[in-house]
Protein backbone atom coordinates (compact mmCIF):
# COMPACT_ATOMS: atom_id res chain seq x y z
CA UNK A 1 0.00 0.00 0.00
CA UNK A 2 1.10 3.43 -0.52
CA UNK A 3 2.49 5.77 2.19
CA UNK A 4 -0.32 8.18 3.45
CA UNK A 5 0.04 10.96 4.74
CA UNK A 6 -0.50 11.75 8.72
CA UNK A 7 -1.42 15.22 9.89
CA UNK A 8 -0.85 16.21 13.07
CA UNK A 9 -3.45 18.66 13.72
CA UNK A 10 -2.35 22.55 13.72
CA UNK A 11 -2.73 24.37 16.62
CA UNK A 12 -4.81 27.28 14.83
CA UNK A 13 -7.59 28.46 16.78
CA UNK A 14 -7.33 26.47 19.93
CA UNK A 15 -3.89 25.98 20.58
CA UNK A 16 -1.87 29.63 20.96
CA UNK A 17 1.75 29.43 19.63
CA UNK A 18 4.75 31.16 19.32
CA UNK A 19 7.72 31.28 16.97
CA UNK A 20 11.22 31.06 18.42
CA UNK A 21 12.20 33.32 16.22
CA UNK A 22 13.79 33.88 12.79
CA UNK A 23 15.87 31.05 13.22
CA UNK A 24 14.17 28.62 14.16
CA UNK A 25 11.12 27.28 13.04
CA UNK A 26 9.95 24.99 16.45
CA UNK A 27 6.61 26.81 18.18
CA UNK A 28 5.96 26.55 21.53
CA UNK A 29 2.35 25.87 22.81
CA UNK A 30 0.72 28.94 24.32
CA UNK A 31 -2.05 29.84 26.79
CA UNK A 32 -3.80 32.37 24.45
CA UNK A 33 -6.61 31.12 22.00
CA UNK A 34 -6.02 33.69 19.50
CA UNK A 35 -5.83 32.64 16.12
CA UNK A 36 -3.36 32.65 14.01
CA UNK A 37 -2.38 32.59 9.95
CA UNK A 38 -2.60 28.89 9.08
CA UNK A 39 1.45 28.01 8.99
CA UNK A 40 2.30 30.58 11.62
CA UNK A 41 2.65 30.92 15.20
CA UNK A 42 0.68 34.14 17.13
CA UNK A 43 3.12 35.18 19.77
CA UNK A 44 0.17 35.93 22.50
CA UNK A 45 -0.40 34.29 25.63
CA UNK A 46 2.23 32.58 28.23
CA UNK A 47 4.72 29.46 26.60
CA UNK A 48 3.53 26.92 28.73
CA UNK A 49 6.27 24.66 30.19
CA UNK A 50 6.70 22.24 33.75
CA UNK A 51 7.84 24.57 36.53
CA UNK A 52 9.72 21.41 38.49
CA UNK A 53 12.51 19.18 37.69
CA UNK A 54 11.00 17.02 35.79
CA UNK A 55 7.82 14.49 36.29
CA UNK A 56 6.90 10.66 35.69
CA UNK A 57 4.21 8.98 33.07
CA UNK A 58 2.81 5.93 34.04
CA UNK A 59 1.35 3.21 31.29
CA UNK A 60 -2.40 2.11 31.71
CA UNK A 61 -2.62 -1.40 32.40
CA UNK A 62 -5.76 -1.74 30.19
CA UNK A 63 -6.35 -2.25 26.45
CA UNK A 64 -2.90 -2.82 24.86
CA UNK A 65 -2.74 -4.12 21.37
CA UNK A 66 -2.89 -7.57 20.83
CA UNK A 67 1.44 -8.74 20.27
CA UNK A 68 2.53 -5.50 22.42
CA UNK A 69 3.40 -6.30 26.16
CA UNK A 70 4.13 -4.20 29.08
CA UNK A 71 7.30 -4.60 29.01
CA UNK A 72 7.52 -3.44 25.49
CA UNK A 73 5.68 -0.46 26.05
CA UNK A 74 7.70 0.53 28.92
CA UNK A 75 10.74 -0.13 26.89
CA UNK A 76 9.65 2.03 23.82
CA UNK A 77 8.21 4.73 26.08
CA UNK A 78 11.50 5.21 27.91
CA UNK A 79 13.08 5.64 24.77
CA UNK A 80 10.48 8.20 23.40
CA UNK A 81 10.99 9.76 26.82
CA UNK A 82 14.91 9.33 26.96
CA UNK A 83 15.61 11.32 23.70
CA UNK A 84 14.14 14.37 24.96
CA UNK A 85 16.15 14.07 28.12
CA UNK A 86 19.53 13.53 26.49
CA UNK A 87 19.39 16.80 24.28
CA UNK A 88 22.79 19.15 24.77
CA UNK A 89 22.02 22.58 24.62
CA UNK A 90 25.37 23.97 23.75
CA UNK A 91 28.15 23.51 21.75
CA UNK A 92 30.31 21.14 23.51
CA UNK A 93 27.46 18.39 24.96
CA UNK A 94 27.92 19.44 28.20
CA UNK A 95 24.86 21.30 29.07
CA UNK A 96 22.13 18.90 28.85
CA UNK A 97 18.44 20.34 28.80
CA UNK A 98 17.08 19.75 32.48
CA UNK A 99 14.08 18.40 32.11
CA UNK A 100 13.68 14.90 32.99
CA UNK A 101 10.40 12.37 32.52
CA UNK A 102 10.36 9.59 34.69
CA UNK A 103 8.71 6.00 34.74
CA UNK A 104 6.26 5.68 37.66
CA UNK A 105 5.09 2.27 36.51
CA UNK A 106 1.86 1.15 35.57
CA UNK A 107 -1.92 3.00 36.92
CA UNK A 108 -5.28 1.61 36.83
CA UNK A 109 -6.07 5.51 36.69
CA UNK A 110 -7.88 7.13 33.46
CA UNK A 111 -6.55 9.80 31.86
CA UNK A 112 -8.06 13.31 33.50
CA UNK A 113 -6.43 15.60 35.99
CA UNK A 114 -7.93 16.05 39.83
CA UNK A 115 -7.04 19.39 41.01
CA UNK A 116 -7.78 18.05 44.47
CA UNK A 117 -6.02 15.11 44.91
CA UNK A 118 -3.54 12.35 43.46
CA UNK A 119 -3.05 11.85 39.59
CA UNK A 120 -1.08 10.17 36.74
CA UNK A 121 0.55 11.59 33.70
CA UNK A 122 -1.09 8.29 31.69
CA UNK A 123 -0.11 6.80 28.16
CA UNK A 124 -2.62 4.67 27.41
CA UNK A 125 -4.12 2.84 23.81
CA UNK A 126 -8.06 3.54 23.58
CA UNK A 127 -10.12 0.70 22.17
CA UNK A 128 -12.78 3.17 21.25
CA UNK A 129 -12.85 6.40 19.37
CA UNK A 130 -14.96 8.36 17.64
CA UNK A 131 -17.57 8.52 20.36
CA UNK A 132 -17.19 12.09 20.86
CA UNK A 133 -16.22 15.19 18.68
CA UNK A 134 -12.55 15.08 20.02
CA UNK A 135 -11.66 11.87 18.73
CA UNK A 136 -12.26 12.30 15.49
CA UNK A 137 -12.18 9.81 12.49
CA UNK A 138 -8.40 9.52 11.46
CA UNK A 139 -6.60 11.09 14.72
CA UNK A 140 -4.34 8.58 15.95
CA UNK A 141 -2.72 9.59 19.04
CA UNK A 142 -4.11 12.86 21.28
CA UNK A 143 -1.93 14.42 23.38
CA UNK A 144 -3.95 16.26 26.85
CA UNK A 145 -2.05 18.97 28.77
CA UNK A 146 -3.78 20.93 31.37
CA UNK A 147 -2.28 24.08 32.80
CA UNK A 148 -2.59 26.93 34.73
CA UNK A 149 -4.15 29.77 32.69
CA UNK A 150 -2.59 32.62 33.94
CA UNK A 151 1.50 31.36 33.85
CA UNK A 152 1.62 28.54 31.73
CA UNK A 153 2.96 26.07 34.59
CA UNK A 154 1.56 22.47 33.34
CA UNK A 155 -0.70 20.37 36.13
CA UNK A 156 -0.78 17.15 33.77
CA UNK A 157 -0.64 15.65 30.48
CA UNK A 158 -1.79 12.58 29.19
CA UNK A 159 -1.48 10.59 25.64
CA UNK A 160 -4.12 8.31 23.99
CA UNK A 161 -3.85 6.12 21.46
CA UNK A 162 -6.11 5.01 19.18
CA UNK A 163 -6.15 1.27 19.04
CA UNK A 164 -7.59 -0.52 16.46
CA UNK A 165 -9.86 -3.00 17.71
CA UNK A 166 -12.99 -4.86 17.59
CA UNK A 167 -15.60 -1.93 18.94
CA UNK A 168 -12.90 0.54 17.00
CA UNK A 169 -11.85 -0.54 13.17
CA UNK A 170 -11.06 2.97 12.18
CA UNK A 171 -8.20 2.94 14.68
CA UNK A 172 -4.68 2.01 13.98
CA UNK A 173 -2.15 -0.96 14.45
CA UNK A 174 1.47 0.04 16.33
CA UNK A 175 4.23 -1.34 15.04
CA UNK A 176 6.39 -2.18 17.82
CA UNK A 177 9.36 -4.45 17.66
CA UNK A 178 9.85 -4.12 14.04
CA UNK A 179 10.06 -2.06 10.85
CA UNK A 180 6.38 -0.80 10.50
CA UNK A 181 4.85 -1.76 7.52
CA UNK A 182 3.45 0.79 5.00
CA UNK A 183 -0.40 0.55 6.62
CA UNK A 184 1.24 0.78 10.34
CA UNK A 185 1.64 3.41 12.62
CA UNK A 186 5.59 3.61 14.28
CA UNK A 187 4.96 3.33 18.13
CA UNK A 188 7.87 5.47 18.83
CA UNK A 189 8.00 7.69 16.27
CA UNK A 190 4.34 8.48 17.55
CA UNK A 191 5.03 8.98 21.18
CA UNK A 192 8.42 10.39 20.72
CA UNK A 193 6.00 13.38 19.30
CA UNK A 194 3.21 13.44 21.40
CA UNK A 195 6.25 13.70 24.56
CA UNK A 196 7.28 16.76 22.48
CA UNK A 197 3.74 18.24 23.15
CA UNK A 198 3.93 16.63 26.81
CA UNK A 199 6.82 18.87 27.47
CA UNK A 200 5.53 22.25 25.84
CA UNK A 201 5.95 22.50 22.26
CA UNK A 202 4.00 22.88 19.35
CA UNK A 203 4.62 22.16 15.49
CA UNK A 204 8.04 22.80 13.85
CA UNK A 205 7.88 23.18 9.67
CA UNK A 206 11.13 21.53 9.38
CA UNK A 207 10.37 18.41 7.14
CA UNK A 208 12.49 15.97 9.13
CA UNK A 209 11.50 17.66 12.72
CA UNK A 210 9.36 14.97 15.19
CA UNK A 211 7.56 17.80 15.54
CA UNK A 212 6.60 18.73 11.61
CA UNK A 213 2.80 17.92 11.53
CA UNK A 214 3.15 15.39 9.11
CA UNK A 215 4.26 11.57 7.91
CA UNK A 216 3.43 8.95 6.23
CA UNK A 217 2.24 5.64 7.54
CA UNK A 218 4.86 2.94 7.76
CA UNK A 219 7.76 6.16 8.16
CA UNK A 220 9.94 6.14 11.06
CA UNK A 221 10.93 10.03 12.59
CA UNK A 222 11.75 8.72 16.27
CA UNK A 223 15.50 10.77 15.99
CA UNK A 224 14.76 14.41 16.82
CA UNK A 225 16.62 16.92 14.60
CA UNK A 226 18.55 20.06 15.59
CA UNK A 227 15.41 21.87 15.42
CA UNK A 228 13.69 19.96 17.90
CA UNK A 229 16.58 20.17 19.95
CA UNK A 230 16.61 24.02 20.00
CA UNK A 231 13.05 23.96 20.92
CA UNK A 232 12.83 21.74 23.81
CA UNK A 233 16.51 23.86 24.77
CA UNK A 234 14.38 27.03 24.74
CA UNK A 235 12.01 25.42 27.14
CA UNK A 236 14.51 24.08 29.39
CA UNK A 237 17.95 25.60 29.36
CA UNK A 238 20.51 24.23 31.76
CA UNK A 239 20.95 27.38 32.95
CA UNK A 240 17.31 27.83 33.90
CA UNK A 241 17.18 24.56 36.08
CA UNK A 242 15.51 25.31 39.32
CA UNK A 243 16.34 24.33 42.63
CA UNK A 244 15.35 21.87 44.63
CA UNK A 245 15.54 17.93 43.78
CA UNK A 246 13.48 15.24 41.24
CA UNK A 247 11.03 13.62 42.94
CA UNK A 248 9.25 12.50 39.55
CA UNK A 249 5.27 12.48 40.90
CA UNK A 250 2.73 14.15 39.02
CA UNK A 251 0.56 17.17 41.35
CA UNK A 252 -0.91 16.08 44.33
CA UNK A 253 0.66 12.48 44.55
CA UNK A 254 0.76 9.55 42.50
CA UNK A 255 -2.51 7.60 41.48
CA UNK A 256 -2.39 4.30 40.64
CA UNK A 257 -5.88 2.90 40.43
CA UNK A 258 -9.06 4.47 38.97
CA UNK A 259 -9.62 6.40 42.27
CA UNK A 260 -7.02 8.89 42.16
CA UNK A 261 -8.24 11.50 39.57
CA UNK A 262 -11.69 12.05 39.11
CA UNK A 263 -13.01 11.75 35.59
CA UNK A 264 -15.05 14.23 34.01
CA UNK A 265 -16.47 15.13 30.96
CA UNK A 266 -18.84 12.79 28.57
CA UNK A 267 -17.64 9.15 27.98
CA UNK A 268 -14.96 9.59 30.31
CA UNK A 269 -12.94 11.40 28.45
CA UNK A 270 -12.18 13.93 30.69
CA UNK A 271 -12.43 17.44 28.63
CA UNK A 272 -13.37 19.66 31.63
CA UNK A 273 -11.58 20.30 34.99
CA UNK A 274 -12.52 21.93 37.69
CA UNK A 275 -10.84 24.51 40.34
CA UNK A 276 -7.09 24.91 40.76
CA UNK A 277 -4.56 26.81 42.93
CA UNK A 278 -3.13 30.04 41.38
CA UNK A 279 -4.79 30.97 37.46
CA UNK A 280 -6.82 28.19 37.70
CA UNK A 281 -6.26 24.88 35.50
CA UNK A 282 -7.01 24.84 31.91
CA UNK A 283 -6.59 21.58 28.90
CA UNK A 284 -5.89 22.38 25.91
CA UNK A 285 -8.05 19.94 23.43
CA UNK A 286 -6.73 19.48 19.58
CA UNK A 287 -8.30 17.49 17.13
CA UNK A 288 -7.19 16.33 13.97
CA UNK A 289 -6.87 18.88 11.69
CA UNK A 290 -10.59 20.86 12.33
CA UNK A 291 -9.93 21.42 15.47
CA UNK A 292 -12.76 21.36 18.98
CA UNK A 293 -12.93 22.58 22.29
CA UNK A 294 -14.76 21.32 24.96
CA UNK A 295 -15.46 22.85 27.85
CA UNK A 296 -11.84 24.39 28.81
CA UNK A 297 -9.69 21.30 27.47
CA UNK A 298 -7.60 21.32 23.94
CA UNK A 299 -5.60 18.26 22.71
CA UNK A 300 -2.45 17.95 20.14
CA UNK A 301 -3.28 14.89 17.83
CA UNK A 302 -1.94 13.31 14.97
CA UNK A 303 -4.03 12.15 11.97
CA UNK A 304 -4.38 10.94 9.24
CA UNK A 305 -5.14 12.78 5.92
CA UNK A 306 -7.11 10.12 3.81
CA UNK A 307 -7.48 11.83 0.85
Amino acid sequence: APLRPIALAAAVGLLGITAAGPAQAYCRTMTSRVRAQEGECPMYGVALSWRNLCTGYSLYRANLPAGLTLPDMDRITASSTGAWGRVACDDNGREPQYYRIIPNGQTSNPTGYNPFGSNSNTVAFRPKWEDDSLHRPGTIAITVVTFDSLTGEIFDADIELNSRAAANPGGFVFASARMPEPDECDLQTILTHEFGHFLGLAHSNITRAVMYPTAGLGEIRSDLNSDDSAGICAIYPERATPAGRCLGLPYGGLATTPGGATVVGPNNVSCAVGHAPRGGARSLCLAALALATLARRRRGALGVNRD
